[in-house]
């Protein structure tokens, strides 16, 4: 992630429409980040099959302004970053969404009237990024400070247990593999500010105390996904998908590598099956790819999407046979992929307004799984509670 730049509405969906691509069977740190720009109002942006449900602006999600102990820390949020959801064992809904002075939780049970539940102060950052394991958030920030450990056995008060620091102190993103409670920390650095690789953190027996397992330094990841015995790691700066075998966590090793098409590969998620991998590379222009990996030696790339031209996916995430981007300037993208061949666009809702290129606009969207409510946390305007209505 990296710092960000935005036809009128109408003008931007037609575009959007014609750039719908795909093509079925074919053969460490970024930039330093410049201040966001201020967003166009959300009330005119462009839509298909999805509805605005609720929003709160960046003030709603952060600290009262000049009225807070943490005030000297945290200064009232400016930017917001990664984006990620925790649903309660009694089925509560929450959006946790990364800021530039920390991280917000807010309750979207009822989505149509958000409640902020807590803002977790952080050393103020344009990176923050959060996954969950079991009752717990973990939330990494580029900020020298460690690994936010927060509580959510009582979702109406959540509380940040510790902030862990034993091996880096700073890190990029992470992964966290649920099956096997191990938590990957992507592009970390030490107490002294020096780069030292990805770190693999067990969170079992003790989700608040982990313990590191291994690490990995071979390249810069910038971001992973794991499954089994297998991690899909992001080379950004190399730009190339690696597929590494962490059977042994202290032991890790490199399966293989493929480059993407942009040579700046960001993100990745896999299907279901573990058949398909999605990807994508920050760099305008350049489309969401999906690949086939029955043959980890030689992928084959068997499908593209871009939203607009000269746009950005960002982020993807994959819910059984949909899959979802947070596109930058072109908002949350929601594709169908019964086929990963031939994905199908089922709608999309426009969180910038503004035009189409550049890195403002939509970071993180995470749909709840099995339903129709997608999260969007917008760089400049904040949490977007929005709805799937097609068929």
């Amino acid at each position: 992630m990296r710092a960000r730049d935005g036809h009128s509405p109408l003008i931007r969906a037609a575009l959007a429409a014609l750039s719908l691509a795909t093509l079925a069977a074919c053969g460490e740190d970024s930039a330093s980040p410049t201040t966001p720009t201020s967003s166009p109002s959300p009330d005119a942006a462009a839509s298909l099959n999805m509805i605005l449900l609720s929003r709160m602006d960046l003030n709603q999600l952060s600290l009262p302004a000049a009225s807070d102990e943490y005030e000297a820390l945290s200064p009232q949020a400016t930017s917001a970053a990664g984006n990620y959801g925790y649903t309660s064992p009694d089925g509560r809904r929450f959006a946790l969404t990364g800021l530039n002075d920390g991280t917000s939780i807010v309750e979207v049970t009822d989505p149509r009237a958000p409640r902020r539940v807590a803002h977790i102060p952080g050393a103020a950052s344009q990176w923050r990024e959060i996954r969950t394991y079991r009752e717990y958030v973990y939330v990494t920030t580029e900020a020298r400070t460690g690994l936010d450990i927060i509580d959510m056995r009582n979702p109406s008060q959540p509380r940040k247990v510790r902030t862990w620091s034993d091996t880096f102190t700073s890190a990029h993103s992470l992964w966290i593999d649920t099956d096997r409670g191990l938590l990957y920390a992507h592009g970390t650095r030490n107490a002294a500010g020096v780069a030292n690789g990805m770190r693999v953190l067990a969170l079992e027996p003790d989700p608040e105390n982990p313990r590191e397992v291994g690490s990995f330094g071979d390249f810069y990841i910038h971001d992973s996904y794991g499954r089994g015995n297998v991690l899909y790691a992001a080379a950004i700066n190399s730009g190339f998908l690696g597929i590494l075998d962490v059977s042994d966590p202290a032991r890790i090793r490199e399966i293989a590598r493929f480059n993407t098409g942009g040579r700046f590969t960001h993100n990745a998620w896999l299907t279901d099956d573990s058949r398909y991998l999605f990807t994508t590379d920050e760099v305008p222009g350049r489309p969401l790819e999906g690949w086939d990996l029955r043959d980890f030696s030689a992928p084959r790339k068997v499908t593209e999407f871009i939203a607009a031209p000269g746009s950005i996916p960002h982020n993807v995430m994959v819910d059984g046979n949909r899959l979802v981007v947070a596109h930058y300037t072109e908002g949350v993208q929601l594709l169908d992929i019964t086929n990963p061949e031939q994905p199908r666009r089922l709608g999309f809702y426009d969180t910038y307004p503004g035009g189409p290129g550049g890195f403002n606009g939509a970071w993180g969207a995470y749909i709840f799984p099995g339903s129709r409510l997608i999260v969007v946390s917008d760089i400049q305007g904040g949490l977007f509670v929005v709805e799937y209505t097609g068929p």
